[in-house]
């Protein structure tokens, strides 16, 4: 269900940024920053409890019309479901939200003449080889990573003001997974983190800073970002440890194999190049997970 948002202004309307997913990890901090920066913004959320002055109602796993959206000059995507086991065991109902939902929302947008900023991910790539380039033909070997090159292909088909931002993985700050290793090996328990899993990640405030500079410079086509290099979770964990000056004998790696992971990709790097025309680089590895251990 779409909820109109009749008490919106026409003028102040056309110069709003509509976050869908406003109430995820990334629409949720994209929203208070675009707000912080004194910009109208206009969130959506799937719960209709939380609906009200600043949120719109509205649930891509449904088949409803948005003719209640307001015109906006910009909206991004941020709502999916981004769980890979989850996609793996339900893939009708997770493409209906990722795939099909998510285009017909974009081509309404797009026919409105806004600029349409779609995010993506390093797994529509299989991870053969290092820094993926944005060219690259996309080679998912994934349920998830299949769902973001099709969606991808049919946005990018669209023609319009349209953007696709492919990231590596986004950690936020307090990320639960090293949390609860940080808990662990603070008491004394073992961990288990992945041998041959990597990740070339960035932190929610440098995506959100990309998603702003997007936005502001009105970039198009495809931009890519990684970390300029990728770990392995057990590496991380090792890292960690060292940091929080905990027993790194607490630390027992396991294979991917073992918990029964679809796809584990060899190298999860992006090409970032396009990032120099907006003013950023590739963060260094260490960096990112120091603002995930010590943030703030």
């Amino acid at each position: 269900m779409v909820t109109a948002y009749s008490a919106l202004q026409p003028d102040r309307a056309a110069m709003a940024v509509l976050v869908v997913g406003a109430d995820g990890v990334i629409g949720g901090r994209l929203a208070r920053v675009l707000t912080e920066e004194g910009l109208s913004v206009i969130g959506t959320t799937r719960r209709a409890t939380e609906s009200g002055p600043d949120r719109i109602h509205l649930d891509l796993a449904s088949a409803d019309e948005f003719d209640a959206l307001p015109f906006c000059r910009a909206a991004v995507l941020c709502a999916a479901i981004t769980s890979m086991e989850r996609c793996q065991k339900e893939p009708a109902v997770t493409r209906q939200v990722n795939v099909t939902n998510t285009v017909r929302l974009a081509r309404h947008l797009l026919a409105a003449g806004s600029h349409v900023i779609f995010l993506s991910s390093n797994t529509v790539f299989d991870g053969r080889h290092p820094w993926a380039r944005s060219t690259d033909s996309p080679s998912p070997c994934t349920e998830y990573g299949r769902q973001k090159a099709d969606a991808e292909s049919q946005l990018l088909s669209l023609g319009g003001q349209f953007t696709v931002v492919r990231f590596g993985k986004i950690i936020p700050p307090e990320m639960p997974l090293l949390q609860g290793w940080a808990r662990d090996m603070r008491a004394g328990r073992r961990i288990h983190p992945f041998s041959d899993s990597r990740m070339s990640p960035v932190s929610l405030s440098f995506a959100v800073e990309l998603l702003l500079r997007v936005l502001e410079a009105h970039a198009t086509g495809i931009i890519q970002a990684s970390a300029a290099s990728d770990i392995s979770y057990e590496q991380v964990a090792h890292y960690l440890a060292r940091r929080l000056g905990c027993d790194e004998q607490l630390i027992e790696p396991i294979s991917c194999a073992q918990k029964g992971i679809e796809h584990s990709p060899a190298n999860t790097t992006l090409d970032t190049f396009g990032l120099a025309t907006l003013g950023l680089e590739a963060p260094q590895v260490m960096s990112v997970l120091d603002e995930q251990i010590f943030p703030g």
